[in-house]
């Protein structure tokens, strides 16, 4: 059982907020009706729950994620007021949205009319395109994410995406806490997420595409009674037709919801929208009628008030829930697959990982087994890279090496990933804002540009975190994120990729951070 934060009684200050109501509760947490007193204005506040405060990972993550998220804006996502960390709590402050969710329209209707629910998806799947376009990955794209308000325009109902600030889970592409639970509604998550691969935007496309099958049919794709049950069908099973279940289905809606639910990413629609658009197009009277998002640029209902609910995760559907020993046990006895076994027995991505260590360097990391440690000696400059690609000569400072690594990321943007170590830096001060010129000068190519972050733990050190850009002429760059260790002698990492890959490796070079462990 997950430890619960106490609920807040009516009139409790929190911050700046005076709570007013609970919304509902999750297993992330609690989400409460409260009103903003510095900008006299009602918010959904979301408060986390205990296990997600303590790890000191996922906060700096969910801080992170959620500015991220913040940044994007579009009509139909619910907008992130603030994030922050108060009273040793972390929450997130959204537009209150007086409506319901689409499991609970669900749960009291069983699915919805096609003209209503196209209306309703076109609208989830603008959001997600603009989303991914701004380089996010929801990972957890269900009905409880999508809140519809109660109020209407000329006939549509206004459905906006919410949860992007809780996308990214703790320390585990796979969605797995380090207590074992899985954050993510297995109804709805894709093949490569269960066996941990690295994901993009064609996860919240396969996704969507559950989603639209339990909003037209009535019911998700799989129904399973347990979590490996669910997990194995998703890796395995061909869903059943969305046609058996409803016959005016047939068609082109059909084929398009098997489109969506491919289970390689190559074989689906390359966009939520495209999926919406196959699904328009094998309609009988084709395409609805424009949703609001996609008329005339307008505010949303009602936002001449702008007090609207963030949304409560779902809570499980009634299923036997076996512990995570037992589940392993089962899916050992049962399937073959080493990737489910992978992933219950809380391995990650499943890449080969490798111990790094070296002589001047006062720490281990566990890294990709394709990392290759390539250093160059230059005494106190001395940094070490690895990477699948050589990248010496760019992190060295040697004027060849920025063209070259220009071309290696038009030759093949996956291969150029990884880290760089500098040995022993100049950095002046203990917070980012005070180290981050020495590091900015201290970093390769052409007009570098970062910005500073927070202090965060990484591994059994602590750190000061920068994050930016280093531009390698014409179109091409490498994305990174820097961390200053408090380390002795001085230490700085600096996790690198093209950024069309960047995000997608989010999570290797979080898991490499962590592993971090001081030799001294």
């Amino acid at each position: 059982m997950r430890p619960q934060p106490a609920l807040l009684d009516p009139g409790t200050s929190f911050a700046h907020y005076r709570v007013d109501s609970v919304i509902g509760r999750g297993g992330m947490g609690v989400v409460y009706l409260a009103h903003d007193v510095r900008l006299d204005r009602k918010v959904a506040l979301k408060l986390l729950a205990p296990e997600y405060t303590s790890h000191e990972n996922f906060r700096a993550r969910f801080l992170r994620e959620s500015r991220l998220a913040a940044a994007v804006d579009h009509p139909n996502i619910i907008p992130i007021y603030e994030a922050g960390d108060a009273e040793g709590q972390l929450f997130l402050a959204m537009r209150y949205v007086p409506g319901s969710d689409l499991r609970t329209e669900l749960d009291r209707r069983t699915r919805l009319p096609l003209p209503e629910a196209l209306d309703l998806l076109h609208q989830v799947a603008d959001a997600l395109d603009a989303a991914h376009a701004a380089g996010l990955v929801h990972r957890d794209v269900k009905p409880g994410n999508v809140l519809v308000d109660e109020r209407s325009r000329q006939g549509h109902r206004h459905a906006y995406l919410t949860d992007f600030g809780l996308t990214r889970r703790s320390t585990s592409i796979s969605g797995l806490t380090t207590s074992g639970h899985f954050l993510g509604t297995l109804d709805y998550v894709a093949p490569e997420q269960i066996r941990g691969d690295p994901v993009d935007g064609r996860a919240d496309v396969y996704s969507f595409a559950c989603v639209a099958y339990a909003v037209l049919a009535g019911r998700p794709p799989f129904d399973g009674e347990d979590d490996v049950a669910l997990m194995w069908a998703h890796l395995s099973r061909v869903p059943p037709r969305a046609a058996t279940l409803l016959p005016e289905l047939a068609g082109g809606v059909d084929e398009a919801l098997a489109a969506g639910l491919a289970k390689s990413p190559e074989d689906r629609p390359a966009t939520c929208g495209a999926l919406v658009a196959l699904m328009e197009a094998g309609t009988p009277s084709g395409p609805p009628a424009p949703s609001p998002s996609q008329g005339p640029p307008g505010p949303p209902p009602g936002d001449e008030d702008p007090s609207h609910p963030g949304a409560v995760d779902d809570a499980p559907r009634p299923r036997s829930r076996r512990g995570w020993a037992a589940a392993l046990a089962v899916v050992a006895a049962l399937v073959a697959v080493a990737v489910v076994v992978g992933l219950l027995a809380f391995r990650g991505r499943g890449e080969e990982l490798t111990t790094f260590a070296a002589e001047d360097i006062p720490y281990t990391l566990e890294v990709p087994a394709d990392w290759v440690a390539r250093t160059h000696e230059a005494g106190a400059s001395s940094v070490t890279v690895l990477s699948p690609t050589d990248l010496t000569a760019l992190f060295a400072d040697d004027p060849a090496g920025v063209p070259s690594a220009a071309a290696a990321v038009d030759a093949d943007p996956a291969a150029v990933v990884g880290l760089a170590i500098y040995h022993r830096p100049r950095l002046d001060g203990d917070s980012p804002v005070a180290q981050l010129p020495a590091a900015q000068a201290l970093l390769p190519g052409r007009d570098a540009d970062l910005r500073p972050g927070e202090r965060e733990a990484v591994g059994d050190l602590e750190a000061s975190a920068m994050s930016g850009t280093l531009g390698l002429g014409d179109d091409a760059s490498l994305q990174v994120r820097v961390l200053a260790l408090d380390s002795s002698p001085r230490q700085l990492l600096v996790f690198f990729a093209p950024p069309s890959v960047f995000a997608e490796r989010v999570d290797t070079f979080d898991r490499v951070a962590g592993s971090l462990d001081g030799t001294g």
